[in-house]
């Protein structure tokens, strides 16, 4: 993993790695690298780390809004583990289906 993260002002300092799995077929879905306290209820583009086909998402110039991004898929079995979404500041994430993914912190 060569990418670097840079932190924004504000974050608590409990930044984790965690894979992110299918609860359905436990196969890895991608690796995410979650800032601040709670649960994972979305997941930005610019803090999946692996699979590159995922991490080359926030680079491609032509996605600009929810519907050009497929939904989250599990490669596997093809569950729906989240959805597309814009939130207010911009940025584009996906709103994870809760029940849907298991996380694993990352050693």
């Amino acid at each position: 993993m060569g990418k670097k993260f840079k932190k924004s002002k504000g974050f608590s300092g409990n930044d984790k790695v965690y894979d992110i799995s299918c609860g359905k077929c436990g196969h890895k879905v991608f690796t995410y690298l979650k800032l601040g306290k709670g649960g994972i209820l979305r997941c930005y583009l610019s803090r999946i780390l692996e699979p590159p086909e995922l991490e080359k998402l926030q680079y491609d110039p032509s996605i600009t809004k929810p519907g050009d991004l497929p939904n989250l898929e599990c490669p596997d079995c093809g569950e729906v583990l989240g959805v597309p979404i814009k939130r207010n500041d911009g940025r584009l994430a996906f709103r994870m289906r809760q029940g849907y993914f298991h996380r694993k912190k990352k050693s």
